[in-house]
């Protein structure tokens, strides 16, 4: 996973899941066929300020100079059945409804060490600034024990800009493409093993394969997918375009529903349009409609998986795991910037993240944000890291009660916060991931702990 700063800040990936109409269906149902599992990655591009969302604070703190806020009402208690609760602005009303099926993960860590756009999505696909391995692959792993689908996952896009991932079998796949692809494929012939084109092809990719260099490494995995190739093409070439929907937003959901149906893909991503890189005050003020505007579709999308059928006895959520989440979060204001008049820049001590559906126990809230009221003091841990109180930080977190910790740590120790290792870990943990596969907290630090309390 590699792409230029200018290139991500350019990312625009297609358009929002949004619900099938009442009553209305895209697909026949299937029959029950064992353990089906899938998983949707919505990622809110551009680092989205969770006190828009479940992360909030009280307006006293903006009254105070402390924080900003240009939705202007007070939150309200989000009250987590683990006994947690946290502040959730009104704009999270879309969200009510499915608050038993996803649950809420406030401060979350993610690279200390590098607070950049690029570095930060890398480290939540891959656990690594640099980049990698996308962990959405390793979840269609045949090392899970369940049988691997064709592709590890499709990217419903428009044009895809900025790739995140770096990995052969995450594929862009639009609804305005399937007519014209599935038309192609349904005329030539799969590309059979023994074939004269496939033969020459092979040839050529055995001669560039061998050695240690990236290009061989890279041509054995072409050689592989072109094993692949000929039950892809028949996969793809039984897709319909989904006619009998008729938004954008409702085909991007038929067709995620349908390459799942298929055993096309293990999982999707989807990245809703809104940009939230709101550095000017200008591009900040605009925040409550960006925000209204993705939840809305977030909103939506888990509406469509709820009402879609994946077979007779099953929908579409019941055999799905989503996650929603930002590369990071934002400071609390801009500079020495007026309070009613600044932007907000990176913040990567402090995310939040929504998870749900099949495997995870819905309705907790876990972890939580420091400086959350105008009088609260910071632990020395916190300083060290931010002397100048820009940004809240996630508290210190008690793995084995998935609460946060009480206690003001003198000196900054990872192994004391949640972090996106963790949350990866249990993703990992839920789908069956070997062990060797889980991300540690850092190179000299031990593996990350999975939330297991958080599985259902």
């Amino acid at each position: 996973m590699n792409a230029s700063r200018r290139d991500f800040l350019k990312v625009s990936l297609g358009a929002a899941g949004t619900i099938l109409l009442p009553g209305q269906t895209f697909l026949q149902a299937a029959e029950p066929t064992g353990d089906p599992h899938f998983f949707l990655m919505i990622v809110l591009n551009g680092g989205a300020d969770s006190s828009y969302m479940f992360d909030a604070r009280p307006l006293s703190m903006t009254q105070a100079h402390k924080i900003q806020n240009y939705l202007g009402r007070p939150p309200a208690p989000w009250a987590g059945r683990n006994g947690t609760t946290a502040l959730a602005t009104s704009l999270t009303k879309p969200l009510a409804i499915f608050r038993d099926r996803f649950s809420i993960l406030n401060g979350v860590l993610m690279t200390p060490s590098f607070d950049g756009h690029l570095q930060n999505m890398n480290f939540l696909f891959t656990g690594n600034p640099f980049g990698g391995d996308s962990f959405v692959p390793h979840l269609n792993l045949a090392e899970t024990g369940r049988e691997p689908q064709s592709l590890d996952s499709i990217m419903s896009t428009d044009s895809v800009v900025m790739s995140v991932n770096n990995h052969s079998g995450v594929v862009p796949l639009h609804p305005g493409s399937v007519g014209g692809l599935t038309a192609t494929l349904k005329q030539v012939e799969p590309l059979e093993a023994g074939s004269e084109l496939s033969d020459h092809i092979r040839g050529r990719m055995t001669a560039n394969s061998t050695g240690p260099g990236r290009m061989a490494a890279a041509t054995r995995q072409m050689l592989s997918g072109l094993d692949l190739s000929p039950r892809v093409h028949r996969q793809l070439a039984r897709l319909s375009r989904p006619w009998t929907v008729r938004t954008p937003e409702q085909q991007t959901m038929a067709l995620i529903a349908e390459c799942f149906r298929l055993s096309i893909s293990r999982s999707a991503i989807y990245v809703p349009t809104e940009f939230f890189d709101v550095h000017a005050a200008e591009k900040a003020k605009e925040q409550p409609k960006l925000f209204a505007d993705a939840i809305v579709k977030i909103a939506a999308l888990l509406q469509g998986l709820a009402e879609t059928p994946f077979d007779k006895q099953r929908s579409m959520f019941d055999v799905t795991t989503v996650m929603v989440a930002s590369e990071f979060g934002r400071t609390l204001r801009g500079g020495d910037s007026p309070i009613d008049d600044t932007g907000t820049h990176h913040n990567q001590y402090s995310n939040s993240i929504l998870i749900g559906g099949k495997g995870i126990r819905g309705g907790l809230v876990i972890g939580a944000s420091d400086l959350a009221h105008e009088t609260e003091e910071p632990s020395q841990a916190h300083l060290s890291c931010d002397p100048m109180l820009e940004k809240s930080m996630g508290r210190p977190f008690d793995f084995a009660t998935l609460r946060p910790r009480p206690d003001m740590p003198e000196v900054f120790n990872l192994k004391d916060y949640l972090t996106i290792g963790s949350v990866v870990n249990t993703i990992y943990a839920l789908f069956g991931v070997p062990k060797d596969r889980y991300r540690v907290l850092r190179r000299d630090l031990p593996v990350a702990p999975a939330l297991h309390g958080l599985l259902s």
